[in-house]
């Protein structure tokens, strides 16, 4: 894979996150890779928390071919049980159980205050 262009533009129309899977609003920063595999031009579009967060917890050193959606959302996944599992209820701490997108932020808030 070649990166032909990284920018972080202002959303004009929604978009979905590539990383997440949720919404990036009209007015909302976000990430816009443009890049070539086997011959195939392509854009990735993330939030930039997402892709903040990725490279936090390295999600990219174990991805011979990438980080996809899925892999983001199981790294993701595997720090909040990691660190958040009650034993109380057997299951993330409630406080934790939130939609993919606001998980992302409170991480990375809990990594800004390590």
């Amino acid at each position: 894979m070649k990166v032909l262009r990284n920018e972080t533009p202002v959303a004009r129309k929604k978009h979905r996150c590539a990383f997440c899977g949720e919404v990036i609003s009209v007015g909302e920063k976000y990430n816009r890779q443009t890049n070539v595999c086997d011959g195939h031009v392509y854009d990735w579009v993330s939030h930039c928390e997402c892709s903040k967060l990725a490279y936090e917890l390295d999600m990219f050193d174990d991805c011979d071919e990438g980080l996809d959606g899925d892999g983001f959302v199981d790294n993701l996944n595997q720090y909040v049980y990691d660190n958040h599992y009650d034993d109380k209820i057997d299951d993330i701490a409630k406080d934790w159980q939130l939609p993919r997108y606001e998980l992302v932020k409170k991480v990375l808030d809990e990594l800004n205050k390590k």
